[in-house]
């Protein structure tokens, strides 16, 4: 798989730039302009719509569906299962980032519905959120809650299974699964962790990667390994003075440069599994 990767990631990366693919977010407000900017950095095109009467029309034209549960609200549920079903209707990829699923019965309960509905392509959760999903309880609390990493590959599989679906449970380790094959990868930067929407704009790059290939596996795989690295090239654009703001602002440059100038920099996604 590792030789797969490898082989297929400027594939990926050049197709995004040269197709422009349509990513329609219904997101939270918190991060949108951050997941809109980073589809940009990554070559592809962002639309933000949320009202339900339109979202139907504008998934059908979109290539690649990400629905974030981060500022839920019933207007907005109303909206994702509606552009949900024009996507599976289209045949388009829908990546799911359910976040704070272990913290609401109202997150968890919908996030089950589109699951359970056959409606998503690829998840992109945290620990926490991913084992909620299985329906077991994690001992963190909070949205970004670490859980036992070493569990991580077993509810990356098992939840793939259950769903018929990809799976993506990122951390310090990140594994993914559509339940019969699974990788794991290592990579990013501390600062991560420091950011708001690290975890948002990483489903994003998942969803430019699902937009241009019919492998989820292979999509949520490389849109991680894309963060991972441009969070790799931001760390190293800092200076000394620098923190968490610079670091942010840098990110957007690393994607770019991950994303355009992948075969100079001699980036390598194969280390990192």
């Amino acid at each position: 798989m590792s030789l797969v990767i490898k082989g297929q990631f400027g594939l990926i990366v050049d197709a995004v730039r040269e197709k422009r693919p349509v990513i329609h977010h219904l997101t939270n407000y918190v991060t949108a302009g951050d997941c809109a900017n980073i589809t940009l950095c990554a070559g592809a095109s962002p639309v933000m719509a949320d009202e339900a009467e339109e979202v139907a029309e504008i998934t059908s034209n979109a290539d690649a569906l990400v629905l974030n549960l981060g500022t839920i609200a019933k207007a907005k549920m109303q909206a994702m299962e509606t552009a949900a079903a024009a996507a599976k209707n289209k045949g388009i990829a829908v990546v799911l980032d359910p976040v704070g699923v272990m913290a609401s019965k109202l997150r968890l309960v919908f996030a089950l519905k589109l699951l359970n509905e056959g409606l998503v392509t690829i998840v992109r959760g945290n620990y926490a959120e991913c084992l909620a999903l299985l329906e077991e309880k994690a001992e963190g609390r909070g949205v970004d809650s670490n859980g036992n990493v070493t569990d991580g590959l077993r509810v990356a599989k098992d939840a793939a299974e259950k769903y018929n679906c990809v799976f993506a449970v990122t951390g310090v380790t990140d594994y993914v699964s559509n339940g019969k094959q699974a990788l794991v990868l290592t990579g990013g930067h501390e600062l991560l962790t420091q950011i708001t929407g690290a975890g948002c704009m990483t489903t994003t790059l998942c969803a430019c990667c699902a937009a241009v290939t019919k492998d989820p596996l292979l999509a949520a795989a490389l849109g991680i390994v894309i963060m991972g690295q441009a969070a790799e090239l931001a760390a190293g654009f800092m200076e000394t003075k620098d923190g968490p703001g610079m670091f942010k602002t840098r990110l957007f440059d690393g994607v770019y440069h991950v994303t355009t100038k992948w075969n100079v920099l001699h980036l390598d996604p194969e280390r990192k599994q």
